[in-house]
């Protein structure tokens, strides 16, 4: 007795990844080591989960609202303060019409920084708090009562610099998964290394220790033989029967009803 032989590679990804889980449930609930294929069923737990991985990648960030929503306020309240200054150049007072007439610079100098890029504003911003911080302003930011403006801006431009570092750990972690032309190889070889471990022991320690695992399993794979003879084809699959076939589930249940050909 032992598990038939399947070409793994006729099976879309998709159908793959159904197929290996079936097999990792079918091993978990009969017990790794009672079947005696602790070592090299953590192998393929890593393989198969890397594969899982590499399947879909979400390229959006789950972040590009969040910094689209902070850097709207970084740019109201940049604008708030620049617009603050010019209006106190207009100031019925001569103390608030001087002290905006001092911070004048600033206008020309950080008027435009809302057009910048994102972290190149980030970078800008922060220039700009520290002139509006710096001593040579200080009488000045209290004249025009700025301090309130300031802090807003300050947490708001903190809070975009937050979510681009956030936002490049998203990406690393993107990058770092693999694609499924390095990761399926992997894990087909995975199984394969794993089935072979299955049938040597078979044949050493006898069948009664594989009767719920290899007669079962062989009718699973009879059954993705005919997903892929629907998709590809009559025979494509591969000949059904071939193996030790049962058309029960091992005892416990745990999904031994074939399903209509085709269907996942």
């Amino acid at each position: 007795m032992e598990i038939q032989d399947f070409n793994l590679r006729r099976l879309l990804n998709n159908e793959y990844l159904a197929f290996s889980r079936e097999f990792e449930a079918l091993i978990e609930k009969l017990g790794p080591a009672t079947l005696g294929v602790e070592a090299v069923f953590g192998q393929f737990k890593t393989a198969l989960q890397a594969f899982d991985d590499s399947i879909v990648k979400v390229r959006k960030s789950a972040l590009t609202a969040q910094m689209r929503e902070s850097d709207k306020l970084r740019d109201n309240y940049h604008i708030g303060i620049l617009e603050q200054i010019q209006t106190a150049k207009r100031h019925f007072d001569p103390e608030v019409r001087a002290a905006g007439e001092r911070m004048d610079p600033l206008l020309s100098a950080f008027q435009s920084a809302q057009l910048r890029s994102f972290d190149d504003q980030t970078g800008v911003t922060n220039n700009f708090l520290q002139e509006l911080q710096a001593d040579k302003y200080k009488a000045d930011v209290e004249k025009l009562n700025l301090g309130g403006w300031i802090a807003a801006l300050k947490e708001a431009n903190g809070r975009c610099a937050t979510l681009t570092s956030d936002r490049t750990g998203e990406r690393t972690t993107q990058v770092q998964n693999q694609t499924t032309a390095v990761t399926r190889p992997l894990a087909d070889k995975a199984y394969t290394d794993l089935v072979k471990r299955l049938n040597a022991l078979c044949l050493i320690n006898g069948d009664a220790d594989y009767a719920d695992l290899i007669p079962y399993w062989n009718t699973r794979i009879d059954h993705y033989r005919t997903v892929i003879s629907r998709r590809l084809g009559a025979g494509k699959g591969g000949s059904t029967g071939s193996g030790d076939n049962a058309p029960n589930p091992p005892t416990g249940g745990g999904g031994g009803e074939e399903e209509r050909p085709g269907e996942l």
